[in-house]
């Protein structure tokens, strides 16, 4: 393992780019738990090896589980350490623990649940993992701040039930397509339950982070459902 690889491996994420600089020049002298945070992120960053067998991949993704989840029992409560434990969840399966984690961040990040003012700047001085794959390939638009609300919002809301049937929180909705990280899938979330509330919508505010980079099926159905009624 080389030294600070982990900058060289996300820089390949267009989420990551923008941040790279930041989090590669930050001071970590005073953090008594850097040192193995990216050890574990190094280790979790191999289980996206394309290169590896599965079976390699599998492994290095369950120790890297373990490392951070020993990193939490021993009071690493950074931004950076938790967002990763959410995304092995994600891709461990666990969506309902993953969703758990994310509400429990929220909780203490209210702010995020709210909108973000245009002259709040956040900083995060350790590397960030994506809590879910859809946010691997799509860049940011606007700060850190709005990047961090779509992508903690949007995974808490696709890990809490596979459909948006289940509850009726337009307000959130409401909060995240204002988002210009938002992706189609919120858009076509909010246009069926709003549908099915009976309730009249415009066109989003902004369109989808990801509306160029995948086609969409059914475009015709979706473009009658996104018209304002």
């Amino acid at each position: 393992m080389t030294e600070s690889a982990w900058y060289i491996r996300l820089g390949a994420y267009p989420y990551a780019q923008p941040f790279l600089i930041d989090w590669q020049i930050a001071d970590h002298g005073r953090d008594p738990f850097w040192s193995r945070f990216e050890e574990a992120l190094e280790r979790y960053l191999d289980s996206h090896d394309s290169a590896r067998p599965v079976a390699e991949r599998y492994q290095a993704l369950t120790e890297a589980m373990a490392r951070f989840v020993q990193l939490r029992a021993e009071g690493d409560g950074h931004l950076a350490t938790r967002m990763v434990l959410i995304r092995i969840l994600f891709d461990l399966g666990e969506r309902q623990r993953a969703g758990g984690e994310v509400a429990g961040l929220l909780q203490g990040m209210t702010w995020l649940t709210e909108p973000i003012p245009d002259d709040l700047q956040i900083h995060v001085n350790r590397p960030l993992v994506a809590p879910m794959p859809s946010f691997d390939q799509r860049p940011v638009k606007g700060d850190l701040g709005l990047w961090l609300q779509a992508a903690l919002i949007e995974t808490l809301e696709c890990t809490k039930a596979d459909s948006s049937y289940f509850h009726n929180d337009l307000q959130l909705f409401k909060l995240l397509l204002a988002n210009p990280n938002h992706s189609l899938e919120m858009e076509r979330r909010q246009r069926l339950l709003a549908t099915r509330l009976g309730i009249a919508l415009g066109s989003p505010e902004v369109p989808a982070a990801d509306r160029d980079l995948r086609p969409e099926r059914n475009s015709e159905v979706w473009s009658l459902l996104r018209a304002p009624t």
